[in-house]
């Protein structure tokens, strides 16, 4: 994992971020069912994942990162094979290139973990 990128707890803030606005728009919508679980697995996956702002830590983070590349390739797919209107197929292929550029540029590595550099 390369020591340089954003640090986690901003990964997570964003996350939560993007997942309940996800989860909020889809109230909005006639079928809110899929942009509605995405984003509850989004929150879930946060909120277990060992990082500052967790609620619980159940999980590290390669497995955060392994679900954070399933929900992207998840809303990518869903914004064009699931039976959605134009909003809910916009924020679901919003939501996978975002996070997509979220998770690119995280560093998942631990504080205590990271290596440090001497000159």
């Amino acid at each position: 994992m390369a020591s340089n990128g954003r640090g986690f707890w901003l990964h997570q803030f964003v996350e939560y971020a993007i997942a309940g606005g996800l989860v909020m728009m889809s109230a909005q919508l006639k079928e809110p069912t899929i942009p509605a679980v995405v984003g509850i697995i989004m929150l879930i996956n946060t909120a277990v994942t060992d990082g500052i702002l967790s609620a619980f830590k159940w999980i590290g983070r390669p497995v955060h990162r392994l679900i954070d590349w399933l929900i992207i390739v998840a809303c990518l797919m869903l914004s064009f094979v699931a039976d959605l209107e134009t909003n809910g197929r916009l924020a679901l292929l919003g939501v996978g290139v975002v996070l997509g550029v979220v998770v690119l540029g995280t560093n998942y590595a631990k504080r205590g973990a990271q290596p440090t550099t001497r000159g």
